[in-house]
């Protein structure tokens, strides 16, 4: 889901920026003096044309009184001053440079690293990486490494060699990278290694399916964003039954397709949100997998082709806030049983063929909704409101597009 209520993907970046706070006492002189080295690097691999009027990393600096964890993107660990978060910023790279990972060994307090770019600036930044003291196993000397951001950057699929190293990672984004499929698994070690790994973001690349052989190893996972990609086929319920621990999903803007399934394995009712929008789903009537999951508290379904009347047995998830079905070919009578779902916040129903009448009274005891949308396509469906009942909610978005608005005293 693209908007606020999705919040399990938030959690990557108010972590990312968390690790990024400047911190209240200087550096260690030789931490300092690493982070000048690493100024050095990037300098001779920006761009010439803007290394004239660009002035890199502008607040690391020479003169021995500027207190360097207080350099932007620097975080200090208060106690020992030593560096725990580096953050580059926005960068104006040559082409195919190469991220060089021996000048971060020296920072072993180092928690977070952002090294991706603005999404702002038309920048490329890294492409790959090189290391002439230990390989693959580079990544492997940040031993306290938690947050690893390589999101916009260049790297392809030979990235996860170096990543395999990285064990203590927590959270890990690659997000519009240029990883693409088929997936060479056999080739790459898998992150079995990555036992503390919750939160990876490979959205926006051009994998396939063939990425699940390679996930299926790191239990650990409970954020997984898969998002637009080259997915297709049916959903991937065997694939994902060992990550047994996930919370949230996305595997939106992708092209699976087919019906949903009528199963769900055990390892998935763990899942507080699911984002499955932008596919080629139909028959909203097969969706009793969907509803065993009693745990999820949002479902985004919007945008694919679901038929049929609206799906009764989604009336069984008591918990969820967030429900999206929006821009399917669903028919027949607004259920006024949505009533029931006492947590909703979010409800939109946009762009469907309901028909008959719907009364907003059937609503007015859930005291959380702050967002509703209903219209049709078909432009029969009647809304009533009556003027004897009182609402519990305060809404913020209220849309009734297509719809006969009907008011009875």
């Amino acid at each position: 889901m693209e908007r606020n209520f999705f919040l399990g993907r938030y959690l990557i970046w108010v972590t990312l920026l968390l690790g990024q706070l400047h911190g209240y006492k200087s550096c260690v002189e030789e931490e300092r003096n690493a982070l000048l080295e690493v100024k050095k690097y990037i300098i001779s691999i920006t761009r010439e044309e803007v290394s004239d009027y660009i002035n890199v990393l502008p607040t690391w600096t020479y003169d021995t009184k500027s207190d360097c964890c207080r350099w932007e993107g620097v975080k200090c660990n208060r106690t020992s001053r030593r560096v725990t978060g580096i953050a580059f910023g926005t960068l104006y790279l040559k082409e195919n440079s190469l991220l060089n990972l021996s000048l971060l060994h020296p920072f072993q307090d180092v928690r977070s690293l952002n090294l991706s770019k603005n999404e702002d600036y038309d920048t490329t930044l890294f492409s790959g990486m090189f290391d002439d003291v230990l390989g693959y196993k580079s990544l492997g000397r940040l031993r306290s490494l938690e947050i690893l951001d390589l999101s916009l950057n260049a790297f392809n699929n030979s990235i996860f060699p170096f990543l395999n190293a990285a064990t203590s990672l927590t959270t890990l984004s690659l997000r519009r990278n240029f990883m693409d499929g088929p997936f060479p698994a056999k080739r790459y070690k898998s992150l079995r290694r990555s036992r503390n790994l919750e939160i990876l973001d490979l959205s926006r690349n051009s994998l396939n399916n063939s990425i699940f052989h390679f996930l299926n190893a790191v239990t650990s996972l409970k954020t997984l964003f898969l998002r637009s990609n080259n997915m297709n086929g049916l959903f991937p319920v065997e694939e994902l039954k060992d990550l047994t621990n996930l919370e949230l999903l996305d595997l939106g803007e992708n092209k699976f397709n087919g019906s949903i399934p009528i199963r769900v394995l055990p390892g998935m009712r763990k899942l507080k949100a699911l984002d499955l929008s932008s596919n080629e789903f139909y028959a909203s009537n097969g969706m009793q997998g969907i509803c065993q999951m009693t745990n999820i508290q949002e479902l985004d379904l919007s945008r694919n082709k679901l038929v049929g009347p609206f799906p009764s047995c989604l009336f069984g998830l008591t918990r969820i806030q967030v429900l999206d079905l929006s821009s399917n070919q669903l028919t027949g009578k607004v259920p006024p049983a949505l009533g029931s779902l006492g947590y909703l916040k979010y409800l939109s129903l946009l762009d469907n063929n309901f028909e008959g009448v719907f009364s907003l009274g059937s609503l007015a005891n859930l005291s959380e909704l702050r967002f509703f949308q209903l219209s049709s396509k078909s432009k029969s469906l009647q809304v009533e409101s009556e003027g004897s009942w009182k609402a519990k909610f305060q809404l913020r978005v209220f849309e009734l597009p297509s719809c006969n608005l009907v008011t009875k005293a």
